[in-house]
């Protein structure tokens, strides 16, 4: 129908029966969404909450993609120092963002001690 270019009467009838949205009616709905948008020349940022939404996950990914990068961090720093260093590296570093964490790899890889590292990353390398 023009009203919604694309989705079949059996897919609609599927959709209206289902007791709760699944892969198949979410990936319709979308194909769907997707042609309207194309002919109004519309996408999903132009509503406030998809924006803010689509801006969380990705914030999210972030954070989460940082959180993975501390802890393969710190546990470079316990193989090459100890323990105690890994320890006190993921203190350091438990909000840093992308460029401290690729300075402390690089600290990891330069620093010959523990110590060494520590101050490097909390900023009393001089």
């Amino acid at each position: 129908s023009r009203a919604f270019p694309g989705w079949t009467a059996e897919e609609i009838h599927a959709a209206l029966n289902e007791p709760a949205l699944s892969a198949r009616t979410s990936a319709v709905l979308e194909r769907v969404g997707n042609v309207l948008g194309a002919r109004e020349g519309t996408g999903p940022d132009q509503d406030p909450l998809l924006r803010s939404q689509r801006r969380r996950g990705i914030e999210l990914g972030f954070e989460q993609a940082r959180a993975e990068e501390r802890a393969r961090l710190c546990r470079l720093a316990a193989l090459k120092f100890d323990a105690d260093t890994a320890r006190r590296l993921a203190v350091l570093l438990e909000h840093a963002e992308s460029e401290r964490l690729e300075q402390a790899g690089l600290g990891i890889v330069e620093c010959g001690t523990g110590a060494e590292l520590l101050d490097r990353v909390a900023g009393r390398d001089g």
